[in-house]
Parts: C-alpha cells; structure tokens; sequence
C-alpha cells in the first residue's frame, strides 16, 4: 500500500512556487509531527490522515501546540474504549449490527488500543469479537484487571479451545 516516506521538502518547494495555500500531508502521525511540518515547509495547513486511525485526539493536541499551548495528556484507557465504543456505535447506526460489520470494525479497535499496556493480547481477543457486547465486555474486564487481566483472560481462552 504505502511505502517509503513523505517528501516535506518538495512540500517546501510547492509552497515556495506557488502563491495559494498549500495543504502538506504525509507522514504526520503525532501532534509533534504537525508542528515540524508547518516549521519545515511553511504550508498553510495540514493534513491528518492515518495518524488519526484509533487517535482522534490527535486533532485536539495538535492545535494546542499550534497555538503554543501546552499539549493535551493522552487519553485514559477509560477514554479510548468510551471513544471506540461510540465509534462503533455510530458505525452498527449506519450498518446494522452484524457479523460482517463487527469483522469490519476489529481493525478500528486495534488501532483505539495501539500502545497500551497489555495491547497485543487485548487486540487477540478484539480481533475474534462478532458484536459489540463482546467488545464492551473485553473493554470492561481490561479496565478492571488491567494489562494482567487481559493476558489471563487470553490464557484462559487458549486453554478453553
């Protein structure tokens, strides 16, 4: 799919050619990334795209450090899973709650749990869910009994099958 990395310094050399506004995108996966882009290639905006998969709260911390603000904490656990689970909410509103549309939205949950403690045995039990009970339950027994928790729920259901 994509490959290599982006070329901000062709995106200052646009900007530097050209007397409309230019939109840089490309390799912004942080709110820090947002602020080197606009310092480096004096565009007029930037694009977020895969950086905002499972974050959306790259937005919020972003324009923070935009304005020289302090930047936003990164969200509680808590927080990601009300987010992701509004998410997917909104997404059974459109689709309907099926097998196909929990199939559909298991990557969205990986990406709501990237980098948590315990993340790689929480994305194995999201990845088998096929309804959002699943994924509230699974949300719910991690808040609970953390990073350890899952890893032993995951144990437990490999020893069960």
């Amino acid at each position: 799919m994509f490959s290599g990395q982006a070329n901000w310094d062709e995106i200052a050399a646009v900007v530097a050619a050209v007397r409309i506004p230019v939109i840089g995108n490309g390799d912004v996966t942080t709110p820090e990334d947002v602020l080197r882009m606009r310092e480096r290639t004096g565009c007029a905006g930037v694009m977020i795209a895969r950086g905002s998969f499972g974050n959306p709260w790259i937005f919020r911390q972003a324009r923070a450090l935009l304005d020289r603000l302090p930047k936003p904490s990164d969200p509680t656990p808590e927080e990601r899973f009300a987010t992701a689970l509004e998410h997917a909410r909104l997404t059974i509103a459109i689709e309907g709650e099926s097998p196909k549309a929990a199939r559909e939205f298991r990557k969205h949950l990986g990406w709501y749990t990237r980098g948590l403690p315990g993340s790689a045995e929480l994305r194995s039990k999201l990845q088998r869910v096929k309804a959002l009970a699943e994924v509230e339950r699974i949300f719910a027994e991690y808040v609970a009994g953390g990073a350890a928790g899952v890893a032993a729920g995951v144990a437990a259901g490999a020893a069960a099958a």
